[in-house]
């Protein structure tokens, strides 16, 4: 469901996560804690907390940059230029890295873990990106380890 065919955001609940990209491309995340509106009719103010302090959020703006204050399961289309709702059920999920995607140098005898572990980062530098990137190199050492042992 894409957003671009609403003018205003739909009232949040109280606790809502939000979030919005900052002019400097950081992410930037608040809670809603606060909610002024009418019994009747759809407009509302919202007061966020950051960790730089207090915004405000209403139903009187239009929500069509990526700058805007958006509900967490809001997710921008940059083919489309608008906002796209994910549902919680198909949530994208992370993919998996596999080992075979990069080549970790193996360690040489006698290096100490910690001085490896900083070599492999200057020669595969791509590795730092990675979320699980030191499960990765630790599984290559305890391999490692497990080699050693079985070969004694």
């Amino acid at each position: 469901m894409t957003i671009g065919d609403f003018n205003v955001l739909p009232r949040p609940q109280l606790g809502t996560h939000m979030y919005r990209r900052t002019l400097i491309g950081l992410i930037e995340e608040a809670l809603v804690v606060s909610l002024r509106y009418p019994d009747n009719g759809d407009s509302w103010i919202a007061t966020l907390f950051t960790k730089n302090g207090v915004e405000f959020c209403s139903s009187d703006r239009e929500f069509r940059s990526r700058n805007d204050w958006v509900p967490s399961t809001w997710m921008f289309d940059d083919v489309a230029k608008t906002w796209v709702v994910i549902n919680e059920d198909s949530e994208k999920k992370a993919r998996p890295v596999n080992k075979e995607e990069f080549t970790i140098p193996a360690p040489t005898p006698g290096e100490k873990y910690m001085s490896w572990r900083s070599r492999v980062f200057r020669e595969v530098p791509a590795l730092k990106k990675e979320d699980n990137a030191s499960d990765m190199i630790s599984e290559v050492w305890h391999a490692r380890e497990n080699e050693n042992d079985a070969q004694a």
